[in-house]
């Protein structure tokens, strides 16, 4: 899951452009929320909500290790003490430090996978 930002207006969400200083009402609005007629707002129309805490899927990350809690890890840069069983995981990772991951088994090969499926047949002459 990505970082939680909370509600955030349209601006900083969709990245719609500011308007004018002499514009009528605000400056952080869209320009117009849609025509008159259907006469409902659609759900394209860039408006203020929830920005963050999304789920997100990353796929091929490499693991480099597997520890158990007899192990201790102290003082890592952004995290603190692990007092628990711990995983190493090569790549970035969306998210703060300290937010839950799951893993799963690969969900569809990887090229790797795909090429050590071959049968060789011998021809004898």
């Amino acid at each position: 899951m990505t970082k939680g930002k909370g509600l955030s207006g349209p601006v900083k969400r969709f990245g719609i452009t500011l308007k004018s200083h002499k514009s009528e009402k605000g400056r952080r609005r869209p320009g117009s929320l849609g025509p008159w007629h259907p006469a409902r707002v659609t759900f394209r129309v860039p408006q203020a909500g929830q920005l963050g805490m999304f789920t997100r899927v990353i796929y091929n990350n490499k693991i480099i290790s597997i520890g158990k809690s007899e192990n201790k890890f102290t003082n890592i840069k952004n995290f603190g003490n692990v007092k628990t069983d711990y995983i190493i995981v090569q790549g970035s990772i969306q998210g703060p430090a300290k937010r839950q991951l799951l893993i799963t088994a690969p969900l569809r090969e990887s090229k790797q996978q795909i090429k050590k499926n071959f049968e060789f047949i011998e021809v004898l002459k």
